[in-house]
């Protein structure tokens, strides 16, 4: 009687253990996600000089939280990649205090709600786009800094946070370049069309 109550005893530990395991690991892939484009991974975008490449800023994996308020910084690299705009969504009614200004290096990006009550709030939505301008070759990194994202009691999150890379490239290295028997197999052409009209005798 008593080894089958340790072992009744043994099993419900083992049990026990999976389920909090189960929920660890549960609760580790739920955490909000912040990312370009609602990608939830990483975006990268190649572009050659004088284009212009846009991005969406989105909230996701909300449906067990809420976002009260967020603030960051967004650096990139001006000399490969300078901002053209930097537009808030004015959609999003929720957020009292809304703010996305553009600095030389960095994108200044800040939110606050007032309203208690969030669980009315999307899943997930895009509250900036950013349109950015080709300058020269290279590479920009697009990449969160000083990253604060509360819920609607100014609790702390943890979120998954994704980054983005601009490539550069200058297209007019893709142009090929005449090769010397490019040329002679040119200049025969020309020379067989020449004769060829000299030898066509008038009617």
């Amino acid at each position: 009687m008593l080894i089958k109550t340790n072992i009744a005893h043994t099993l419900k530990r083992i049990v026990l253990g999976a389920t909090l395991l189960l929920g660890v690991n549960q609760t580790a892939s739920a955490l909000p996600i912040l990312s370009f484009n609602n990608a939830q991974s990483s975006v990268n975008e190649t572009v050659n000089i004088g284009d212009t490449v846009s991005f969406e800023l989105w909230f996701s994996g909300l449906e067990t939280d809420d976002v009260g308020g967020f603030e960051f910084l967004l650096g990139f690299n001006n000399v490969v990649s300078s901002i053209n705009s930097a537009v808030g969504n004015i959609a999003l009614d929720e957020f009292d205090i809304f703010d996305v200004f553009a600095n030389v290096n960095n994108i200044d990006v800040y939110a606050v709600s007032f309203v208690d009550d969030l669980s009315a709030q999307a899943d997930e939505f895009m509250f900036a786009t950013l349109t950015f301008m080709a300058s020269n070759v290279g590479v920009s990194q697009l990449s969160f800094s000083n990253l604060i994202v509360s819920d609607a009691n100014a609790i702390a999150l943890d979120i998954s946070v994704f980054d983005a890379q601009i490539t550069v490239l200058d297209d007019t290295s893709n142009v090929p370049v005449p090769t010397p028997a490019s040329w002679g197999v040119f200049l025969l052409g020309l020379l067989g069309l020449a004769c060829r009209y000299k030898g066509v005798k008038p009617s």
